[in-house]
């Protein structure tokens, strides 16, 4: 079941629940959980203990939440004498969510056990949900000498949960969707370290849209060759190549959550290589080879685009 409430749908793991793979029960912890516990609040069963602490729903799946699931789903089976009543957040209650709660609700940082202290530490946990996506199982290709699947977003998914990869939000130009940074970002003039390496880079604390979804899946392709060190000292791999391979991987997903090419108002340069992105993404969904003048063309495309902008060539996988 596909949620619809933009209360919902952008989270990954509550996807999940909705789909029964796997639904969440007592122990979970963390911001899917925190949503589940206002959804209950907002329908009229308070939580005073899970709330007492920082005056919003403290993201763990305790014996309080249980119980007040309970009651929603006992309301519930009132007038769907099927539904279940069993304290678990599966198809059943996450579809009665969806429908009887359509206004997006965002929560407040807190400091708690999902580490909702400060937007990086929000957006951080955001990535990983993107990353958990059940629709990255459909992103399997070669290109270029790279292999992408399901698998290297989780690589990258595992290296955000044990730290070894951090992000921050920073304010960005308008033209610039976030960057993944596999070096030190120095100052120009006092060689200064402003971001440490194996850093995701991001103009938003988290991702609520198929943009930002999209551009997280592309820059979480260059983290991958970076964890893999494709590319590095030794090898042929250019930066071009990462972009484009960056940019299949990220139509790919967008054409598997909207259906279609994506588009940017803000850097109309980015139209074609979108465009024969999306060509390629197309051969990866119906599980036909990739035509090598095709991947030409949208190499050409992304080294043109990149020389048209002024960046400098001379650094892998920083994903600008």
């Amino acid at each position: 079941m596909k949620l619809t409430s933009p209360r919902f749908n952008w989270n990954a793991r509550l996807q999940m629940a909705a789909d029964n793979s796997p639904p969440m029960r007592s122990g979970e912890l963390g911001l899917a959980v925190r949503h589940v516990q206002q959804a209950l609040i907002d329908l009229g069963h308070p939580m005073p203990r899970s709330t007492a602490k920082h005056g919003s729903p403290d993201g763990i799946f305790g014996s309080e939440t249980r119980e007040k699931l309970k009651d929603f789903q006992r309301k519930q089976k009132k007038t769907r004498p099927d539904f279940g009543v069993d304290g678990v957040v599966g198809q059943q209650t996450m579809g009665a969510f969806d429908k009887l709660l359509s206004t997006p609700k965002t929560l407040p940082p807190i400091t708690g056990p999902g580490g909702f202290a400060n937007p990086d530490a929000n957006l951080a946990q955001s990535l990983i949900n993107v990353l958990s996506h059940p629709r990255l199982f459909e992103i399997n290709f070669s290109m270029m000498g790279v292999s992408i699947s399901a698998g290297s977003f989780f690589a990258v998914r595992q290296a955000l949960k044990d730290g070894a990869i951090s992000a921050e939000f920073h304010a960005l130009p308008a033209n610039v969707r976030g960057f993944y940074l596999a070096q030190d970002a120095l100052h120009k003039h006092t060689g200064a370290v402003l971001i440490v390496a194996n850093t995701f880079v991001l103009p938003f604390t988290r991702a609520v849209n198929n943009t930002h979804r999209a551009t997280v899946v592309h820059e979480a392709t260059h983290a991958f060759c970076d964890i893999r060190k494709i590319g590095q000292s030794g090898t042929a791999f250019t930066r071009d190549q990462s972009e484009s391979v960056a940019h299949v991987a990220q139509a790919t997903f967008h054409r598997l959550l909207a259906g279609g090419a994506e588009t940017d108002p803000h850097n109309p340069g980015l139209g074609p290589i979108f465009q024969k992105a999306d060509e390629l993404a197309q051969r990866v969904l119906a599980k036909d080879p990739l035509p090598l003048a095709t991947i030409g063309e949208l190499h050409t495309l992304v080294r043109n685009n990149r020389t048209a902008m002024g960046h400098n060539n001379t650094t892998n996988f920083d994903g600008v």
